[in-house]
């Protein structure tokens, strides 16, 4: 071999020079002119001669099959392990208790090398049955010996409340533990599968999980992770510019750091032996798709369990959710241990309406007693407008579907849960995350792009503590008790429209509410209160909603309040009938709220115990606003869907006499009319364009309709000009100097202009009180045109 490379060496090594450099380059330059030459093996050497085939390598598909003890034993010590689950939904728990039993055995033996110790568990809704299973049985530490440490060092999650044990060692400082945002958590994932560096987002901000001194502590929850190498880059702050004026007109975000996963614990129903996954039984999708993706493209390893195992290439593709490529082991539960390890939730073994396979005959919605609860949920409820998405939190929130229910209103809104379901009725108590009779199911990180993106019209969530700026507290109430925010922050900041629901006072509120009178008496208020002056964690920021042009509401059993920029404090603007003022309002808070100069009594229906007859989409003559020194008309057509000719009728019907009072005195008018949520059913088409030809000749000086939607406006087309109403664009021409915030003048010009209307300044004053930014700026269109005077 080496006679015949001398010549092909030659000018690439220096014979003479036997450096360690020079045999390194030699090594080197070797092989490169091995594969170069493409010289074989039988060239270079002589060896006996074999048949051709000899040595066939079998040729069989690997089967992933294995014990859970085979599975856990490929995770070792110092590794990052992503679980998935919600909450009481899908937990993996033959895989989870098979590592806790590995742990405890290397305890018993005395294991110190190679074994267990110093995980990360990185998890999002963190599968918990509020007891010992889930990943409770991770955080067990095995024997009496007080020195034995746990296997955990470090716990990231969205919410610690269903797992105590996991939360019993980070109030213990014995790990280190973070609460973060529970869809930051998701895309944190999501980012580590395309290695891109983090989750960049405005969420969190303002709150405790903003890094900034004074402000938050980027979600650490004890001071062994404020210690920890990894807090100070797990969540930053950054300034990022957009455009010709980056430098000039930067915002700020948060960075949440993508890590590394080395092994990903998942759940489905059926695998075949090359494991392909798919999700039938299960009721929520809980990210176990990007959680392998990031295994995966770590270098990891993805453990899955399952309750069923198939004969491989029988399941449909469009049913797989996990593809084998991405799959190392598969568990699968003996049928005789699905009840303790993959029964579909901790409170149902099986329930097929919750996973979508039937749909029940009805929509079962419990109805309410009269107490605190349903009152605060009727109050709340008077906020629903049809065709809206909306979340509603767990525990109080949960009433308002039933209220709903109650008032036929359910059919006409689309309730929607953070681990992905959309429509039907979301399950509520410990079973709370899927719905029964979905309209869809989609992943939790897909479920968040649409809550992040500003996808919800509404949200009604709980409230542990309110301060006087309106800042909020859910995710914890003491050292001793560690709870974390779930989807609270993601959503509440990500919603225009926000209320929070609470009792006044806790532990012990006593109220009487006969239903008859239409009103309530306290006769004893709880010894907690409510209204602090200042919230032991802060998950949400009043001043942030006021920078970011949010509607915030307060609801209890006895008094409404909201966040405005017009006060520094939460302003009192409804008091419940039979409370006193002094003493069960203002002597039951810790800080004095403003009380608004037109303050209101909360309608009597509420503390009724007859059905509210609240109609949800109002009537026609609410939705028409007459600016009379414009000599405009706004007509809101929001949601209204004609489904006959006899409705399109009494359309042009009750129009033309609700105008007709206005033109006959003034004149034609110039009319705006908003279209957004608007149906008129196929084939009524001609008849609606005959009914608004109609308007618009006895009415109409000029007439602009508008839609939000682009397929509204693509099928209106043929009945009316209906004009693209991109409330982006029209921010982008009014803001000339490019600061992203509207300048008085800026709004007054841009409404005259677009509209016709001239703004008086009182109405302007109103209107710019909150700053105009992109975020509220359609708000405060439709405010223009529907309630000024």
């Amino acid at each position: 071999l080496v006679l015949y490379l001398t010549n092909e060496l030659t000018e690439v090594v220096d014979p003479e020079d036997m450096s360690g450099v020079a045999m390194i380059s030699t090594t080197n330059n070797l092989l490169k002119v091995i594969l170069s030459r493409r010289l074989s093996f039988y060239r270079c050497f002589s060896l006996p001669s074999f048949k051709k085939g000899e040595f066939r390598i079998p040729s069989h598909n690997s089967n992933k099959v294995c014990t859970p003890d085979d599975a856990v034993s490929l995770i070792s010590a110092n590794d990052t392990i992503c679980v998935s689950g919600f909450v009481g939904q899908g937990s993996p728990d033959l895989l989870l208790k098979a590592l806790a039993d590995r742990y405890e055995r290397e305890c018993n033996e005395g294991i110190q090398e190679g074994g267990l110790k110093d995980l990360t568990i990185l998890f999002g809704g963190g599968p918990g049955d509020w007891d010992y299973r889930g990943l409770n049985y991770l955080a067990k530490i095995p024997g009496n010996n007080n020195e034995q440490k746990s296997m955990i060092k470090r716990a990231i999650g969205g919410h610690y409340g269903q797992v105590p044990l996991l939360g019993n060692l980070a109030t213990s400082n014995q790990i280190e533990a973070w609460t973060l945002p529970m869809g930051s958590i998701s895309r944190m994932i999501r980012a580590q599968a395309t290695h891109s560096p983090g989750h960049i987002t405005t969420v969190g901000l303002g709150t405790y999980v903003d890094p900034t001194p004074g402000i938050g502590v980027g979600g650490a929850a004890n001071e062994s992770a404020v210690g920890s190498t990894l807090h100070q880059e797990l969540v930053t702050k950054i300034s990022i510019g957009f455009g010709p004026k980056a430098d000039e007109m930067k915002a700020d975000y948060l960075m949440y750091k993508a890590l590394p996963i080395q092994v990903a614990i998942i759940r489905a129903t059926t695998a075949d032996a090359s494991g392909n996954l798919s999700f039938e039984h299960e009721s929520l999708l809980c990210d176990q798709r990007i959680i392998a993706a990031a295994a995966v493209n770590s270098g990891g390893v993805v453990l899955a369990q399952v309750k069923r195992i198939c004969e491989t290439g029988s399941l449909s593709s469009r049913s797989v959710g996990v593809p084998g490529s991405m799959v190392d082991c598969v568990c699968v539960v003996d049928e005789s241990e699905h009840d303790i390890y993959h029964p579909m939730s901790y409170t149902k073994r099986n329930d097929p309406v919750l996973y979508g396979k039937i749909r029940s005959p009805v929509e079962d919605v419990q109805k309410l007693p009269l107490n605190e609860r349903k009152i605060i949920a009727r109050r709340a409820s008077f906020g629903l407008k049809p065709g809206k998405v909306i979340n509603l939190g767990i525990g109080l929130p949960e009433g308002i579907a039933s209220v709903a229910g109650e008032e036929g209103q359910l059919q006409y809104v689309t309730l929607t849960t953070e681990p992905g379901s959309f429509g039907g009725l979301p399950a509520s108590g410990k079973d709370f995350g899927p719905a029964s009779n979905a309209d869809a199911l989609v992943e939790m990180n897909e479920m968040f792009d649409f809550y992040d993106g500003g996808g919800l019209d509404m949200c009604f969530l709980g409230a542990a503590q309110i301060s006087p700026q309106g800042d909020v507290n859910v995710s914890r109430m003491s050292a001793e008790k560690l709870i974390g925010p779930g989807g609270f922050i993601d959503i509440s900041q990500s919603t225009r429209n926000i209320s929070f629901l609470s009792t006044f006072t806790a532990k012990g509120l006593d109220i009487n509410c006969d239903g008859v009178e239409g009103k309530i008496t306290i006769v004893k208020d709880g010894k907690i209160k409510k209204f602090v002056n200042q919230v032991y964690e802060r998950t949400f920021s009043g001043e942030e909603a006021v920078r970011r042009g949010q509607k915030v509401y307060y609801v209890t059993e006895r008094a409404v309040f909201r966040r405005t920029a017009s006060h520094d404090v939460i302003e009192l603007i409804e008091i419940a009938p039979g409370v006193d003022l002094q003493k069960d309002i203002l002597d039951q808070m810790e800080f004095e709220p403003v009380i608004s100069p037109n303050l209101k009594q909360m309608d009597g229906k509420i503390f009724r115990h007859d059905k509210m007859g609240v109609e949800l989409f109002g009537s026609l003559e609410d939705r028409v606003t007459y600016h009379e020194g414009d000599h405009v008309v706004f007509i809101d057509l929001t949601a209204i869907s004609l489904a006959s000719e006899d409705e399109v009728k009494w359309l042009g019907r009750s129009l033309d006499l609700l105008l007709h009072p206005i033109t006959k005195a003034r004149g034609p008018v110039d009319a705006i009319v908003n279209y957004d949520g608007f149906d008129c059913r196929s084939g009524l088409e001609e008849a609606y364009a005959d009914a608004i030809e109609g308007l618009s000749s006895r009415h109409y000086k000029s007439v602009k309709r508008y839609s939000f939607n682009a397929f509204r406006r693509a099928k209106l087309k043929s009945m009316a000009k209906v004009e693209e109403w991109n409330a982006g664009s029209l921010f982008r021409e009014w803001d000339e100097d490019n600061t992203g915030i509207l300048s008085p003048l800026q709004l007054r010009t841009g409404v005259r202009e677009a509209f016709g209307i001239r703004l008086k300044q009182a109405e302007l004053d109103a209107l710019c009180k909150d700053g105009v930014t992109s975020r509220n700026f359609t708000d405060i269109l439709l405010e223009v045109m529907s309630k000024c005077e």
